[in-house]
């Protein structure tokens, strides 16, 4: 491999970049931090265009994994001392590994194209504001079988290294698309899906809807839930039951409720 050992090196300065949404948005590309979200990228057929390797933290075991994974791995590959690597690495990653790779595309038609169920069931998450909270999702609709992610009006990126951690990677290989409300709700109601659209005010209980047809799970944003947009006649408002002092769920909570309820129906 071979070796950087200055900040000053352009490549050193577009992965710091890398760092920041305007900086991903600018190179259209994405760093992966952690050797488990790696490993997981590169099951997915995420293909890196740089690796960077610190020799003194990296196990052998998972520098091995990836060599078998990544074609033409020392034409990617550099390394890079301990130093250096506390530089560019994004929180308390100590494990000796990044990635970057061209930001995969997500289109609405291509997530239409991915389901194998003809009844399938996605979830909407409307102008999430936390990389943290949409990571949790996403990892709570991977380990439900939910079918795919769609994410609204977005307010964080899916690629944030915030979100890729919190997801535990599975934000590589669950499907989805990023796009606006509108053009979400016309491919909903063109697609024949049951919507059903989480709110306080929902008149119905979550639990009396039949989530083995053909449905789509929305949930809002943080603070404000979601937005008048979706109070539309075609859908179905629903709340989760609240037997406490607390008026809500956390997004992420409430949307792991509903995924494994769905779950249950379909199991």
């Amino acid at each position: 491999m071979e070796p950087i050992t200055s900040k000053q090196n352009p490549r050193i300065k577009n992965l710091i970049r890398l760092h920041s949404s305007r900086g991903r948005q600018k190179q259209n590309r994405i760093a992966v931090f952690g050797s488990r979200e790696i490993l997981r990228a590169l099951n997915s057929k995420l293909v890196p265009d740089e690796l960077f390797v610190c020799l003194e933290l990296i196990e052998q075991s998972v520098l091995d994994e990836v060599r078998s994974l990544v074609a033409g791995f020392d034409r990617v590959a550099v390394s890079i001392d301990k130093e250096l690597f506390s530089k560019v690495c994004f929180g308390d990653r100590t494990d000796g590994l990044v990635m970057t790779a061209a930001r995969p595309e997500q289109t609405l038609e291509a997530f239409l194209d991915s389901f194998d169920s003809q009844q399938p069931v996605i979830a909407i998450v409307e102008a999430i504001e936390k990389p943290g909270n949409l990571g949790a999702i996403l990892r709570s609709a991977d380990g439900a079988g939910i079918d795919g992610v769609i994410v609204a009006d977005a307010l964080t990126d899916w690629f944030h290294p915030n979100t890729i951690r919190s997801s535990l990677g599975t934000c590589f290989s669950i499907a989805g698309c990023v796009s606006d409300s509108v053009q979400v709700q016309r491919m909903l109601i063109d697609n024949n899906f049951q919507v059903v659209v989480a709110s306080l005010d929902g008149a119905a209980d979550f639990y009396s809807f039949n989530l083995t047809q053909k449905t789509a799970i929305v949930l809002g944003n943080e603070a404000k839930g979601v937005s008048s947009d979706w109070q539309r006649k075609e859908f179905h408002a629903a709340r989760l039951p609240m037997l406490g002092i607390a008026d809500s769920l956390n997004v992420s909570a409430a949307a792991a409720a509903m995924f494994y309820e769905a779950r249950r129906q379909r199991k």
